[in-house]
């Protein structure tokens, strides 16, 4: 089996949040979460359990419909929320900075 490309914590709240997913199996990176049970309420409840857990905020920018989010899709926008901001400091074009990621869920 191939190695997931997220940690252990991403994987227990994903666990929670997902009946379909058989015990001891890992989700699929590639595999829309639908297949294991995700829908938009169940989708709210692990993005706040993500956003506590890491301490990130996920919300208002980029939308990835439910139908075809997948777990690795999910990983990718916490870890660019996990990281610096590229333009961090900067006003472009004199406006200020969101300090947002470019990715989010709604």
């Amino acid at each position: 089996m191939a190695q997931t490309p997220w940690n252990a914590r991403f994987e227990t709240i994903l666990r929670q949040g997902l009946p379909g997913l058989a015990k001891g199996k890992a989700p699929d990176a590639d595999v829309p979460m639908e297949h294991y049970g995700l829908d938009s309420m169940a989708l709210i409840g692990i993005v706040s359990a993500l956003q506590s857990a890491y301490g990130v905020s996920l919300a208002g920018q980029v939308v990835v419909p439910v139908r075809t989010l997948t777990a690795g899709h999910l990983w990718g926008i916490v870890s660019a929320a996990l990281q610096p901001s590229w333009d961090a400091g900067r006003e472009p074009f004199g406006t200020a900075s969101r300090g947002r990621t470019p990715w989010a869920i709604a």
